[in-house]
C-alpha cells in the first residue's frame, strides 16, 4: 500500500498544476502592490501648483495604495540634483531643453521606454514633442504639457484704430507706424529680463533664418559672427531707432512688460510706460487678473520670408526619472501617471483656476479648453518645428553675454559686430569647457 500512495497523490499534483496554469499572467501580483514604497517628487513650491498637484498625487495614491508620494521643493537648481551631488529624487519635474539634453546625454535620467509603451504615449503625443523626450532612439521624459509664445495685445486698442493682427512682416510694420501716428507706443519688451526679451532673437533669426539656421545656432553649431546673425540684430535694431518701443526698455522687467498693455488701470496705472503690443510667453500673462487678461489676445509673430519654415517656441514641461532613483519602478509608474489624460483632466476639473498651459496627451477632454487655450494649441500644431526658448537652450555660461547683448542694443550702444562678438567669445568658451555636446 506504501508504494501506491504516490499513484494516488498524482491526480491531486496534476489538478493543482492545471489550476496553477489556469491562472497565467494576467492573475500575477501587480509588484507595485505588493511592498509599501515611499517616493519623493521634487518641484517647484509655487501655491497654485502645490495644491493642484496634490489632487494628481491622491489620485495616483487611490490606483496605487502601497506607494506614497511625498512632493518637496526644489531648494537649489534642478541642474544641480542632475548634474551634482544633492540628494537625489525619485522623480523630477523638469522640462526641454539644454539641462534636459545634458541629463541624457550623460546617462543621468532613467529609460523610460517600457512607461512610453505601457501608457501609449508614441500614439498620443505629436512629433515634435517626442523628438524632444528621445536621445539615441530612447525616451527619458514624460511630456505633460507646453506653453506658447505669441504677440499679446491690447483688443480695445485695435478697434479703436480699425487695426486686425498681421500675418506679414509688412503688415507688422505698417501697424507700428499707424500706431506711432496716432500717439502710441507700438512695443514693450522685458529688456532687463534676457528669459523674455531674447524672445525677439529667437523669432527674428526664425523667421529671417529658418528654424533649422536657428537650432544649429543654439547647439553651437554655427558662429554668431554669421552675417545672417547680422540681419537679426541690424532688423531689432531699426525696430529701437523708430522709436516703436517704450522708453527706456532696457530698465523694463517683464511683468512691467505685460502691464504696460492693460489700460483696465488708468486710475492708478501699475505700470506709467505705456504700449499697445508685447511679445511674450503665456506664463508672462498667466498670473494677471482676469480682468486684465480679458483686456487682451495675441497672434503669431508674422512671417518675414514665406518660402521658409515656420518655428514657434514654448516651454515644454515634464516629468524624469534620475538614474540613481532610489524606487525606479514606482517612480515610473507615478512619472507615467503625470504624464496622462488623467492627471491633466484631474489638474483642471478639480480645480477653479485657469488652465495656463496645452495638455500634450491627445485624449485630453478638449472640452475643458478655453478660447486662449484652443488658440494656443492651434498654433503650435500648425508650425513646422517647436522648440524651447534662446534662454533654456544654451549653457548657462552664456547667460552673462546674453544679458549684456540685449542691454546694449535696447540702450543703443554699440555696433551689431560688437554683440556678435560678445556671444561668439562665450560661445567659444563653452566649447572649450566642455559645455556643448561633440559633434
Amino acid at each position: 500500500m506504501k508504494r501506491q500512495a504516490p499513484l494516488l497523490l498524482f491526480p491531486l499534483l496534476l489538478a493543482l498544476l492545471f489550476a496553477i496554469a489556469a491562472c497565467g499572467p494576467a492573475d500575477e501580483v501587480d509588484p507595485l502592490t505588493l511592498t509599501p514604497v515611499a517616493i519623493t517628487y521634487m518641484t517647484f513650491n509655487q501655491a497654485t501648483e502645490a495644491q493642484t498637484e496634490e489632487l494628481v498625487i491622491g489620485r495616483f495614491e487611490e490606483k496605487y495604495p502601497a506607494i506614497q508620494v511625498t512632493r518637496t521643493s526644489y531648494n537649489q537648481g534642478p541642474q544641480n540634483y542632475l548634474l551634482g551631488n544633492a540628494t537625489t529624487a525619485d522623480v523630477m519635474f523638469l522640462w526641454t531643453g539644454y539641462l534636459l539634453d545634458t541629463a541624457m546625454r550623460q546617462n543621468l535620467l532613467g529609460n523610460l521606454a517600457d512607461v512610453w509603451e505601457e501608457k501609449g504615449f508614441t500614439d498620443a503625443i505629436s512629433e515634435p514633442i517626442q523628438a524632444m523626450s528621445y536621445y539615441q532612439g530612447a525616451p527619458y521624459f514624460v511630456p505633460g504639457g507646453h506653453g506658447w509664445t505669441g504677440i499679446y495685445y491690447n483688443k480695445q486698442i485695435f478697434l479703436n484704430y480699425g487695426l486686425t493682427p498681421p500675418t506679414t512682416w509688412q503688415e507688422f510694420i505698417t501697424l507700428c507706424e499707424t500706431l506711432w501716428s496716432n500717439g502710441e507706443t507700438p512695443l514693450s519688451i522685458a529688456g532687463s529680463n534676457a528669459f523674455v526679451g531674447t524672445l525677439w532673437f529667437d523669432y527674428l533669426d526664425m523667421r529671417l533664418n529658418g528654424p533649422d539656421f536657428h537650432r544649429r545656432l543654439l547647439n553651437g553649431e554655427e558662429e554668431y559672427t554669421n552675417p545672417k546673425v547680422t540681419d537679426v540684430f541690424e532688423t531689432m535694431r531699426d525696430l529701437v531707432e523708430r522709436g516703436f518701443f517704450v522708453e527706456s526698455p532696457a530698465t523694463m522687467n517683464d511683468l512691467s512688460s505685460v502691464l504696460s498693455i492693460i489700460r483696465g488701470d488708468s486710475a492708478d496705472p501699475v505700470e506709467r510706460r505705456k504700449a499697445v503690443m508685447t511679445l511674450g510667453s503665456n506664463f508672462a500673462v498667466s498670473d494677471l487678473p482676469v480682468v486684465f487678461l480679458d483686456e487682451l489676445d495675441f497672434f503669431p509673430f508674422p512671417v518675414m520670408d514665406p518660402e521658409l519654415p515656420v518655428g514657434e517656441v514654448g516651454i515644454t514641461f515634464g516629468f524624469v526619472v534620475p538614474v540613481k532613483a532610489p524606487n525606479p519602478l514606482q517612480a515610473n509608474a507615478f512619472a507615467g501617471f503625470m504624464g496622462s489624460a488623467e492627471s491633466a483632466q484631474v489638474l483642471t476639473q478639480q480645480t477653479n483656476s485657469q488652465l495656463t498651459w496645452v495638455p500634450v496627451h491627445k485624449e485630453y477632454d478638449r472640452s475643458l479648453y478655453s478660447q486662449r487655450i484652443a488658440q494656443a494649441e492651434a498654433l503650435v500644431a500648425n508650425a513646422d518645428s517647436f522648440g524651447p526658448p534662446m534662454v533654456l537652450s544654451l549653457p548657462n555660461s552664456m547667460g552673462s553675454a546674453l544679458n549684456q547683448v540685449l542691454n546694449q542694443l535696447l540702450s543703443d550702444r554699440g555696433e551689431a559686430a560688437d554683440w556678435q562678438l560678445l556671444l561668439e567669445d562665450a560661445r567659444q568658451k563653452a566649447i572649450q569647457n566642455g559645455e556643448y555636446p561633440q559633434p
